[in-house]
């Protein structure tokens, strides 16, 4: 099948080129519509997503050691002994690849346009994660999940990246769920996402970038559609990642089955702690959660500049001094 530019697909004057991932893999429903309506509302899209689901590394970057799978891709949609990586038959804008979510963002980057798009190289608007099948608001969920891990390895390269996620968590295949009801939650958070997306271009103007070198957004949404009926557009609202509610992993031991498990631990006070950003805003858990209101989504700013701020800095600075003379 001979590759087609990208390029000769523009049809609106906004049209942007966006790279789209997720770690839920390729053939699951909700980047499938994202890459609908994206595609849709005239951008060129380069879609390229683990095969398999990939939900909770976080953003370990992995591609794939060996020319073939050596077992089944999610939903059996690739067959163990198949190239570990490649496109839809009838779409080459739609690439799968062996790794994780990270290691996707690279192979989109490094190699498929490289190769296959040169025109597109340095061109790149927007990385896109998700939609994500389940909420990954607060601390834990950031440095776990693998679609914000692809959304900040994006971020280290300096591109402006966004992390979409939505409350409903049905793992189902596009082939059997993808379809234009406007009560289905995949199509209600597409919709939200685009939005946003042509939000924030439209706002660019003329500027050389989307968002501020170094910064990235994470974006959850609350039930909506046939999960809450009384929810069909989510109300953006401004967030914190961090900030009251938020929690952290713990492990229990189930004393009825002998094994260990993972929960939640909403005690953890160094997480409403704030020494960065805008203090009187939510957190996202509490806005997904429904505590600031009914149907509404949250929109958080991260930075990738993981340094304490100058006071926590200097204070560090004070009880660690000793040691630059040993």
């Amino acid at each position: 099948m001979q590759i087609l530019s990208l390029l000769t697909l523009a049809t609106t004057v906004l049209s942007k080129n966006i790279v789209l991932t997720n770690d839920d893999g390729w053939a699951a429903t909700p980047i499938r519509a994202l890459y609908r309506d994206l595609t849709d509302a005239g951008h060129n899209v380069l879609m390229v997503a683990p095969v398999t689901q990939r939900s909770g590394w976080s953003g370990r970057f992995q591609y794939s050691y060996s020319k073939e799978l050596l077992e089944d891709g999610q939903f059996n949609y690739r067959n163990k002994g198949e190239p570990a990586w490649g496109y839809e038959e009838d779409d080459n804008k739609i690439w799968y690849m062996n790794g994780t979510p990270a290691g996707c963002v690279g192979f989109a980057l490094d190699v498929v346009i490289p190769k296959y798009f040169p025109e597109l190289n340095n061109s790149i608007d927007l990385v896109v994660g998700g939609v994500n099948e389940g909420v990954n608001n607060s601390p834990q969920t950031f440095t776990v999940s693998g679609t914000i891990g692809a959304t900040y390895e994006a971020v280290y390269r300096g591109l402006p990246a966004i992390a979409f996620s939505g409350s409903n968590s049905n793992n189902s295949f596009f082939k059997d769920d993808l379809n234009d009801d406007p009560l289905n939650p995949f199509n209600i958070y597409a919709k939200k996402s685009v939005q946003l997306i042509e939000e924030i271009f439209t706002k660019q103007g003329d500027n050389d970038r989307a968002l501020p070198l170094g910064v990235g957004l994470n974006v959850n949404f609350p039930k909506a559609g046939y999960d809450d009926e009384t929810c069909t557009n989510p109300v953006y609202t401004k967030s914190r990642i961090a900030g009251t509610d938020s929690g952290a992993y713990t492990i229990y031991l189930n004393e009825t089955t002998g094994l260990l498990q993972d929960g939640p631990n909403d005690l953890t006070q160094a997480l409403g702690v704030c020494y960065n950003g805008p203090c009187n805003y939510p957190s996202e858990t509490e806005v997904v959660g429904g505590k600031v209101g009914h149907c509404k989504s949250s929109i958080s700013t991260f930075s990738i500049d993981y340094d304490a701020n100058s006071q926590l800095q200097a204070e560090v600075d004070s009880l660690i001094g000793g040691v630059f003379n040993l």
